[in-house]
């Protein structure tokens, strides 16, 4: 995998632009769904189904009505269209600047069992 985390050698080719650090694959899967919960064990709440934007094996970009509290913990539940789930503990690390309710999701670990999961069980390769 090539590395352009080091612009320095070449030069940046618009200084206005901000460098995208992602180290990760990401993908666009049509076959998740995704749920966030509370990962404070007195609330009784039932899990959120949120919209799965994108994912790599250290976290999400998800879309909710609801308004979310940058740097929560939270627990995300993926189930697969196959039956195999994955619960997560995450964080909330950002909020869209473009749109209002989109939220990245940082995994509280790098999950190497989710990443070949994610290549096992793609059928339409969409990267993002």
């Amino acid at each position: 995998m090539l590395n352009f985390e080091d612009d320095s050698l070449f030069g940046s080719p618009n200084p206005g632009l901000t460098n995208n650090l992602r180290v990760a694959t990401r993908f666009i899967r049509e076959d998740i769904s995704a749920f966030i919960s509370d990962l404070n064990l007195f609330a009784r709440g039932k899990p959120i189904p949120v919209q799965l934007m994108d994912i790599s094996s250290k976290g999400v970009l998800i879309s909710t009505s609801k308004d979310l509290r940058i740097n929560k913990k939270i627990t995300l539940t993926l189930r697969f269209a196959s039956g195999k789930t994955f619960i997560i503990k995450t964080i909330i690390v950002r909020r869209s600047d473009t749109a209002n309710h989109e939220y990245g999701i940082k995994f509280d670990h790098y999950h190497y069992e989710l990443g070949d999961y994610l290549l096992e069980s793609q059928i339409k390769l969409v990267f993002k």
